[in-house]
């Protein structure tokens, strides 16, 4: 009876996990594998091995740090092992090994939504929590971000619980442990997370709040210490790790990439509110502006407007700073704005307005199903000019397009060095790409029966018979080894996102 009186209490909050659960499962693990997943799966076994051998120096594997990425990644590799005892080589189990690995980060991300709903239902009432916690888990960047094994998910999803628990705690007097577990958990997954603790600061400073603060920051340490291996045996190293990670290499070090036509190394100060604009849902741009012009502001909700928002702002500002810019660095301050959004819809949705909004939203999601990458507000067209596109979409449309080809496939087990300079490899299946794209879909093509290849890799580049250019990066005409010539277009949703050729 009691386990019935607790699901009926958080019955909102359970619906809540299950929905958020759910919008995320379809093709989980078959969609894609964003650019250094190979990385974080080697780093995930080596972090596993130091804390099974007590070598808790090996639990350091990257400055961001990605802790907790990777003990998702370990409690992922022990499930899908107890019903795989031998690990075949083969391309069925690496996707399924993906797909456990990021259900578990899904599931993680599930029951944080939840306990931000709890707190907003606490402070607000269930209609404004209903309202955040959809948008949130509809907004198509986030959904997609949402959907890796990746650091980006995971830290802003436990910042804004910590936003939330912490407000929780200013206004309740409950919610402070949360605030400053979560507050760990952010900064274990990705040390952007830190700007947490001045903003919290400068609230305990105003308040004059010295001794609360001085406990926060306490419960803080222990939970970043506690769930962090090296920080027993290690911890200056750790921590000169994740120094080196913040001021050499985030930073000072650029990242070259396309912005509006152009390759270039810092993008400058434009990028990221073009990225708002272009990655933004509609709902999202149209809540920010209206909500200033909204007539009869709920006065209860008015300082946690301001607080949530002033919070992205601050985000924002500080992802400036380094020279080293990426659009999926943005996802925190989109969230945070969503608190705003919410309150500017609450005043205009009735029963009606509320189902075609959700109707909308949802229709989005399975226009672009599996590849809410592929989201911009300008369009896919324009928009892969304007943004360049770091981690690829369309993997099933390359699937569908090479299944039609005519070329022969490799047997299980076969692989491509087997047949170099054989003349049985003019007949097969064989596709080159641009490194950085190779490691992301080799798998897709192996599945169809397919090998890829990295097309500067000369031995087997002069063999591959099949190369793919992303349409915005086809630097096709500075191929001087053999010639190429254009075959087709792989287009998704209408439009040609991927360049095909054929070995003359």
């Amino acid at each position: 009876m009691k386990l019935i009186k607790k699901i009926t209490d958080y019955k909102l909050e359970i619906l809540v996990f299950v929905f958020f659960v759910l919008l995320r499962l379809p093709s989980l693990g078959h969609d894609l594998f964003n650019t250094d997943v190979w990385k974080w799966k080697a780093r995930t076994y080596d972090f596993g091995t130091g804390v099974f051998t007590l070598d808790f120096e090996k639990t350091i594997q990257k400055y961001h740090p990605g802790v907790t990425l990777m003990w998702t990644g370990v409690a992922g590799v022990k499930i899908f092992n107890l019903y795989n005892k031998v690990p075949e080589a083969n391309v069925a189990f690496i996707f399924g090994l993906h797909s456990v690995q990021k259900i578990l980060v899904v599931l993680i991300i599930g029951i944080t939504m939840s306990s931000i709903f709890y707190v907003l239902k606490k402070l607000f009432g269930k209609k404004y929590a209903l309202l955040t916690t959809f948008l949130i888990c509809v907004e198509p960047f986030y959904v997609a971000l949402t959907r890796v094994f990746h650091l980006e998910g995971l830290m802003t999803t436990f910042m804004i619980a910590s936003l939330v628990w912490f407000y929780l705690s200013l206004q309740r007097g409950k919610g402070f442990i949360q605030s400053a577990i979560f507050a760990s958990l952010s900064v274990l997954t990705k040390t952007s997370a830190l700007i947490l603790l001045p903003f919290f600061g400068i609230i305990f400073f105003l308040r004059k709040e010295f001794r609360k603060g001085a406990i926060w920051f306490c419960i803080f340490i222990l939970g970043f210490v506690f769930l962090w291996p090296a920080m027993y045996t290690h911890s200056l190293l750790a921590l000169e790790t994740l120094y080196r990670g913040i001021f050499t290499i985030g930073i000072e070090r650029s990242h070259i990439q396309l912005f509006l036509g152009k390759w270039v190394e810092d993008p400058g100060i434009t990028f990221y509110p073009i990225v708002f604009l272009l990655r933004s849902s509609i709902y999202l741009l149209v809540g920010l502006v209206g909500y200033p012009f909204l007539k009869n502001k709920d006065k209860q909700k008015t300082g946690f407007i301001k607080y949530m928002f002033s919070f992205g702002l601050l985000y924002f500002i500080s992802m400036n700073i380094p020279a080293k810019k990426l659009d999926r660095y943005l996802l925190p301050t989109m969230i945070s704005w969503l608190f705003v959004v919410a309150a500017f819809f609450e005043g205009y949705l009735d029963k009606l307005k509320t189902a075609v909004f959700v109707g909308i939203a949802i229709f989005i999601l399975i226009y672009l199903h599996p590849n809410y990458l592929s989201y911009y507000t300008v369009g896919l067209r324009n928009g892969i000019h304007m943004i360049e596109p770091k981690w690829m979409f369309g993997q099933r449309e390359i699937q569908d397009y090479f299944k039609a080809s005519d070329f022969e496939r490799f047997k299980d087990g076969e692989t491509f060095d087997q047949y170099i300079n054989n003349d049985e490899l003019e007949n097969k299946l064989t596709i080159g790409f641009k490194e950085k794209y190779y490691t992301q879909v080799w798998p897709f093509i192996n599945e169809i029966g397919g090998r890829a290849t990295i097309k500067d890799i000369t031995a087997q580049a002069k063999q591959t018979n099949v190369f793919v250019y992303p349409v915005w990066d086809d630097d096709s005409f500075s191929e001087d080894r053999f010639k190429i010539k254009f075959i087709g277009n792989i287009k998704l949703r209408g439009v040609p996102i991927y360049n095909v050729y054929q070995r003359d």
